[in-house]
């Protein structure tokens, strides 16, 4: 699984980064979302770093340098996905149309977050209180996003 800089950034800075461990055992990131996500003195950066340092967070340089007009995160992300053949973390819906139209598989945030609750690593509960500690932490999403997941998590 490649990320961009969003999940890692909110998942580190609400303590919920290990959930990217538990779905999905190793993250790979390219260098300019490491520049991104690891920032001394923000807040997560514990988190981040000592996931790095673990090593279930691989930084990978890209072979190729694409430019698809997108923050360089993003850009970088999608390329690593293309290049590996795997699917990215994204959340800007732009970033998502340019993967799509390159055929990239994406996910969500958000979607990683029912996959947890599929996994049956976090119940539903968890999941919303997640959910809502991202949204308090800075991670956007629309009221009628917000509305339709919590009614999925209810059920």
């Amino acid at each position: 699984m490649i990320s961009d800089a969003v999940a890692i950034i909110c998942l580190g800075k609400t303590n919920n980064l290990w959930l990217l461990k538990v779905l999905f055992k190793t993250i790979f990131i390219p260098a300019s979302v490491k520049k991104e996500v690891l920032v001394e003195g923000k807040e997560g950066y514990s988190n981040i770093l000592g996931a790095i340092e673990e090593g279930w967070v691989k930084v990978i340089e890209l072979k190729t340098n694409i430019n698809l007009g997108l923050g360089a995160g993003e850009n970088d992300a999608i390329t690593l996905a293309r290049e590996r053949k795997d699917t990215v973390i994204l959340d800007d819906a732009f970033a998502i149309k340019v993967a799509k139209v390159l055929n990239i598989p994406t996910i969500r945030t958000t979607t990683a977050i029912f996959l947890a609750v599929n996994k049956k690593a976090i119940s539903k509960d968890e999941a919303i209180a997640i959910l809502n500690s991202l949204i308090e932490s800075g991670y956007y999403i629309s009221p009628k996003e917000y509305s339709v997941i919590l009614t999925r998590l209810k059920q």
